[in-house]
């Protein structure tokens, strides 16, 4: 209790920039990367209603072990299942996660992701930095979590979770909400503008180091080319929404804050 009521002060009263650079969530990195997940078999099969592989267990475990060990036991619950289809590798480690969401339910936080379902005998490890990817990806939901701790001023509830989200799912949901959804910003509530920036952010100092990513991240004159070539994330913005968007020197800027802050 003593450890739950600590995380409770710190997500009140530090930014979200400085929460998120606590070693409670960077530690995660390392954990990954010497996870056996990446080399476990990572073929699908049914399991019960579910589809699942080796490396989903592997993984899952791991993940579960980290957040017993750096919050309250049982707090945060991961999830990983498989995707039932076959995947299409050529685009390297940015295809090792199929999706990704974070919910509360029961009293309990939850983040679940849908792995790769890999069947031509190769390993997650063969597609690159997949711990990498897996990372940014954890943490983007992970500062989810965080957007909701502080919005029910670290008291979360089932009635809190359904205020949290209403705009959300007013706004269409991910499904519902086309080009705008990697710009929803509710500045009370859940953001993805908010958890892309930091995706982002993520990617380029892995890609580039800090130094060099916040240089590219200037707020003045950003290097459009640098963050395209190192950020799958505003990849993914340009392929299905637009980074010609006023929004977008919102964004930027909030990445070069958490990368500073890295």
């Amino acid at each position: 209790m003593n450890l739950l009521r600590r995380y409770i002060r710190e997500v009140l009263h530090e930014s979200r920039f400085k929460q998120m650079s606590k070693s409670k969530f960077t530690d995660l990195k390392s954990v990954l990367e010497k996870s056996s997940f990446q080399d476990a078999d990572p073929e699908g099969d049914l399991d019960d209603d579910d589809w699942s592989s080796e490396a989903a267990n592997v993984l899952r475990a791991d993940l579960n072990d980290y957040f017993d060990s750096k919050f309250a036991p049982g707090e945060i619950t991961a999830i990983v299942k498989v995707d039932m289809m076959p995947t299409d590798t050529s685009a390297g480690y940015d295809s090792v996660l199929k999706s990704a969401t974070y919910y509360f339910e029961d009293g309990l936080h939850f983040v679940e992701v849908l792995l790769a379902n890999i069947s031509d005998g190769s390993t997650l490890r063969d597609l690159g930095k997949v711990s990498q990817k897996v990372y940014e990806v954890l943490m983007h939901e992970l500062l989810h979590m965080q957007q909701f701790m502080k919005f029910s001023r670290g008291n979360p509830s089932k009635e809190s979770w359904e205020t949290f989200k209403k705009k959300y799912k007013e706004a269409g949901g991910p499904e519902g909400m086309g080009k705008d959804y990697f710009f929803f910003d509710d500045p009370s509530g859940p953001s993805e503008l908010e958890t892309f920036a930091f995706q982002m952010a993520n990617e380029l100092a892995d890609a580039l180091g800090k130094e060099k990513a916040i240089k590219a991240l200037s707020t003045a004159s950003p290097d459009l080319e640098k963050i395209k070539a190192g950020s799958s994330s505003f990849r993914s913005i340009e392929k299905n929404s637009s980074v010609d968007r006023p929004e977008m020197a919102d964004m930027i800027k909030r990445a070069k804050q958490y990368v500073k802050a890295m």
